[in-house]
């Protein structure tokens, strides 16, 4: 067994389409398209690593609420024999496989590695086991622009600190990201494609279109559903 995980911790699609709005004009339909593709592409990013992956989805989080979610999700993988753990979302699209793999050699070097981005969260989050206190986690400013202040502090001067990156809570956030990421043109593109009455281009993108389900993906969950 590899010392380090990842965790991809994200809702299913027809969740996220329920949080967020993605397409403008709040079109569900253009958000679900959305996470799904991310959802694939971070699941597949993450196989191209040297650490093993786990999806943690909608209905294998446990927990009243998001801090006793992820930290819960940490605890586990630990339990589970590893000595690290980088948990990563689905909606951080600038995220490239260079910087997934140099956390895995920084947390391996006993580093905590945290993503930040724009808007005071975390995109990425690196624990060794040795430095995870799960109360004290579960306990942080979750979903707030507070929340990579308190993970800094958490952790001291024990942090390497990435690039600050954008990530997907609206279709405004799509002005931080990188236009020349191939993953955010074809993005871009289902969004226009749900919205041809807006003289907008409907060209077909190269993604393919289809919805998340742990059936399919490879590798163990952390749950059973």
């Amino acid at each position: 067994m590899k010392k380090t995980a990842i965790v991809l911790f994200a809702n299913l699609p027809a969740f996220e389409a329920r949080a967020k709005s993605l397409g403008s004009f709040s079109s569900q339909k253009a958000t679900l398209t959305i996470s799904s593709i991310l959802t694939h592409h971070f699941y597949d990013l993450a196989k191209k690593t040297t650490a093993d992956i786990f999806l943690i989805s909608t209905f294998q989080q446990k927990g009243e609420n998001f801090g006793e979610k992820i930290a819960n999700a940490f605890a586990d993988i630990y339990a589970k024999g590893f000595e690290n753990v980088i948990c990563i979302g689905n909606d951080c699209p600038d995220l490239n496989l260079k910087d997934l793999q140099h956390s895995i050699t920084q947390i391996e070097a006993g580093n905590v590695v945290l993503g930040p981005t724009f808007d005071g969260g975390a995109y990425l989050i690196g624990i060794p086991k040795q430095k995870f206190n799960q109360q004290k986690f579960q306990q942080i400013s979750w979903e707030s622009k507070q929340t990579f202040k308190d993970l800094s502090s958490l952790f001291n001067s024990d942090v390497i600190e990435l690039e600050t990156l954008a990530d997907l809570d609206k279709a405004s956030n799509f002005l931080f990201s990188n236009i020349d990421n191939p993953l955010i043109k074809d993005l871009l593109n289902v969004i226009k494609s749900f919205k041809p009455t807006f003289g907008l281009n409907t060209d077909t993108i190269k993604s393919a279109f289809f919805l998340v389900d742990s059936s399919f993906l490879k590798g163990p969950p952390l749950f059973s559903i």
